[in-house]
């Protein structure tokens, strides 16, 4: 069976169990809406994914304090937007909507082997070409040609923010169906969240060199995960 890459991060206990849960409960035949279990797992959602994106690469790389700057107040206002739509909307949705979340939920989950065994992760998976654009990019980083791999890393880096939002916000804004209304709300969270982690790999990544590169790019790859597609 042909692999597909992925991006992914390691799902907390937290994340997984309140998910898992969810998915369950829904598929089940639950006949309430669950508004606050909504909440929860997507605010718990951001945070990790803001940790795995951000704020561990972040500190991985020991970036100096302007940088760190620059990518904590892309986090805060990425988690301040994110937590504007999700408190907004998830209260509104019918029992009908939370089951579509359940399934959208299902499409942004994967086991992925670590150490000997299967592990939950949050994933989507990237075109081919992108993900072979972004893997030579990053080990030409790896190889010492920073300067010559620099201008794609950024390409890869925008492209993977353009994807991202996609699965996490687009698709189960689509999903659900919102109305005018929460749809303008979502939309401006959207395009909050996309303006602020643009400006943030065109500010950040050209003042990345030697070590700090090096190390940025390897954890990057460490998050591209090859598995057979469903």
């Amino acid at each position: 069976m042909p692999e597909t890459t992925y991006v992914a991060f390691r799902s907390s206990e937290a994340l997984h169990t309140g998910t898992d849960g969810f998915i369950q409960r829904m598929n089940g035949g639950a006949v309430r809406p669950e508004p606050e279990t909504i909440e929860k797992i997507m605010k718990l959602f951001i945070e990790e994914a803001l940790q795995a994106f951000l704020i561990t690469p972040t500190e991985q790389a020991q970036l100096s304090g302007g940088l760190k700057r620059i990518i904590q107040l892309t986090a805060d206002t990425v988690s301040k937007a994110t937590h504007v739509v999700i408190k907004s909307t998830a209260k509104k949705l019918d029992i009908e909507q939370n089951r579509r979340t359940a399934e959208y939920m299902e499409t942004v989950r994967i086991q992925l082997e670590e150490d000997g065994e299967l592990v939950w992760h949050v994933a989507f998976p990237l075109p081919p070409q992108m993900a072979d654009k972004g893997r030579r990019a990053l080990n030409m980083v790896l190889d010492g040609q920073e300067d010559a791999g620099r201008r794609d890393v950024i390409e890869y880096f925008h492209d993977l923010t353009d994807i991202a939002m996609v699965w996490y916000f687009e698709r189960p804004i689509e999903l659900l169906g919102f109305g005018p209304i929460m749809r303008k709300v979502a939309n401006v969270g959207v395009a909050t969240t996309r303006k602020a982690m643009h400006s943030a790999i065109d500010r950040v990544v050209p003042k990345l060199h030697g070590e700090q590169f090096q190390i940025s790019a390897r954890y990057a790859l460490s998050l591209m995960r090859d598995a057979a597609a469903d």
